[in-house]
């Protein structure tokens, strides 16, 4: 009897560990992102075992995520205007939950640029476009197909200012002291301030699918980007771990470089909806609290 007590014990025990293991297992967590600085809000997640990100360059690969009903993503992180267009056609599952950056352009050039010169931008018809058409006064302008095109005109003195987003700015003033030619900063296209009290304008933002599921994620992401990227090491060694193609910048020095310029932050979309009502007036869709997760 004592020999069956034991094994009694014992079938318990290991039924117990198997329990505690299958409990402790957390469930998987896809997150798709832009590359650039919305890449760098998601450095953390490097961390987190059970979390997988994947980077993409351009828009159309979020649009073809965000009207899934059954995609793999439970994190989409997207210019705003994009999903909120989406939600205004009934067209996603996916809700807002955070906005993470709130602008990161700026007018580059040579400090002798008047208005009327030649100048050169991006994104005619998406939020750069937006943007510098809305916050300044600019003539002259001549819109290419990427930020990579306007850094081109800039190093080749085929333009005297052109538009860029962080960290291509920073890269680009680097690049092209490199070759004798002097840029710098001319224009803070963010200075503007927002009826919520936020530097700029809520430009890339959060959404998902099940607000429970995605919790400790979006709480990794909100705790890194307020408090943990104040570390430059481990922000370096994020970069280095994952890499600077994958996320879509320069390199980790030009990251830091242009760190506070790239206005990463973290802020619930409830907390800011004055903001976002105001910005998505921009391209013609109306706010409403039901895009809220």
């Amino acid at each position: 009897m004592k020999r069956i007590g034991n094994l009694l014990a014992a079938c318990l025990l290991i039924m117990l560990c198997a329990c505690t293991k299958a409990d402790n297992k957390q469930e998987q967590i896809s997150v798709l992102a832009p590359q650039g600085a919305p890449a760098l809000a998601t450095l953390s997640l490097s961390d987190k075992e059970n979390v997988i990100v994947d980077t993409v360059s351009g828009s159309d690969p979020l649009s073809a995520e965000l009207i899934k009903n059954d995609g793999r993503y439970d994190v989409i992180i997207a210019p705003i205007n994009l999903g909120a267009k989406l939600m205004e056609k009934e067209a996603t599952p996916y809700r807002l939950a955070a906005i993470i950056t709130w602008g990161n352009l700026y007018v580059v050039g040579d400090a002798a640029y008047k208005n009327g010169d030649s100048f050169a931008a991006f994104g005619e018809n998406a939020v750069p476009g937006k943007i510098l058409s809305t916050y300044a006064n600019i003539d002259n302008v001549t819109y290419f197909s990427s930020v990579q095109d306007v850094q081109a005109q800039l190093l080749s003195g085929k333009v005297k200012a052109g538009l860029l987003a962080e960290p291509a700015a920073t890269a680009t003033i680097a690049k092209a002291k490199e070759k004798g030619i002097k840029l710098s900063v001319l224009t803070d296209l963010q200075e503007k301030e927002s009826k919520d009290h936020q530097k700029g304008y809520p430009q890339a933002a959060i959404f998902v699918k099940d607000k429970d599921k995605t919790a400790s994620v979006l709480q990794d992401i909100e705790t890194f980007l307020n408090e943990g990227c104040k570390d430059e090491q481990k922000v370096s060694a994020y970069i280095e771990k994952i890499g600077a193609d994958q996320l879509g910048i320069p390199n980790a020095k030009i990251a830091l470089a242009s760190w506070q310029r790239q206005n990463l932050k973290f802020v619930k979309a409830d907390a800011v909806t004055n903001d976002i009502a105001e910005f998505l007036k921009l391209f013609k869709i109306v706010f409403d609290e039901g895009m809220l997760i």
